[in-house]
């Protein structure tokens, strides 16, 4: 049987940006959490990569940190678009016969 190459872990940007940007906040994470509308459980597992963000929590946290909406959802996709392809892209490749155009 073939072993798998060790792989780099992949980062997580979206919760990565979230963690840095509530650390360099200066407030309390249960203060933004208030100050946001968002659950303190749902930030704290954002910023651990344990819950995906929502388009809610985006505009949410995009009117907090006066970014543009959709940042973090940005983040968050592209994290998951990586995941997607290093577990399935191979065997997606190989059986998805390109269109003939």
């Amino acid at each position: 049987m073939k072993k798998k190459p060790q792989l780099i872990p992949l980062l997580n940007f979206f919760a990565e940006t979230l963690r840095e940007t509530l650390e360099e906040s200066g407030l309390s994470q249960a203060e933004i959490a208030r100050r946001c509308g968002i659950p303190a459980p749902h930030l704290t597992q954002m910023k651990q990569g344990k819950r995906r963000c929502t388009p809610e929590y985006d505009l949410r946290l995009s009117c907090f940190f006066g970014i543009p909406a959709g940042m973090w959802m940005n983040l968050q996709l592209d994290y998951e678009f990586m995941r997607a392809d290093r577990e399935k892209g191979e065997a997606i490749r190989k059986e998805v016969q390109p269109c003939a155009a």
